[in-house]
């Protein structure tokens, strides 16, 4: 069996759809160590794309997945911390959903609690679609002229 060799690219997604590329130490820096390794978008608010893709002879072959998320930047170039905490609140709420881990429905009373309603709210606010032209863009970066498995 052949194993699945995987690779994986960063992108800032402009508000004009215009596509810049992260390296992947500036990413792991950011993301993983919370440096400030982004302080050219410092003090803003940021898409990013994640594009997860197969691998053959080292050039992407078929995309697997785009993930695509809004980022604080501190004013230094690091991750917000307020927004990543509330980040990590949201997944594991969105992740004890997917689980089937439900809030015991209350029956004293007349207060209808609405966390989850607005939580699913907050996590589309945070995960937007990746608009089309960007997407296409992309794609032309990955795999120039040629079109995706």
């Amino acid at each position: 069996m052949e194993s699945l060799n995987l690779g994986f690219r960063f992108f800032v997604v402009g508000d004009d759809n215009s596509i810049s590329r992260i390296s992947q130490r500036s990413y792991t820096d950011f993301y993983m160590k919370r440096k400030p390794s982004l302080q050219r978008f410092a003090g803003s608010t940021i898409n990013v794309a994640t594009v997860i893709y197969t691998l053959e002879n080292r050039k992407p072959k078929q995309i697997v997945r785009i993930d695509h998320v809004r980022v604080r930047v501190d004013s230094e170039g690091a991750p917000d911390q307020a927004q990543k905490d509330e980040n990590l609140r949201l997944i594991a709420n969105h992740v004890g959903k997917l689980l089937g881990d439900e809030e015991p429905v209350e029956t004293a009373g007349n207060v209808v609690s609405a966390v989850r309603q607005f939580d699913e709210r907050h996590w589309a606010q945070l995960h937007p679609q990746l608009p089309g032209p960007a997407l296409k863009r992309i794609l032309e970066i990955l795999f120039g002229g040629q079109q995706a498995v």
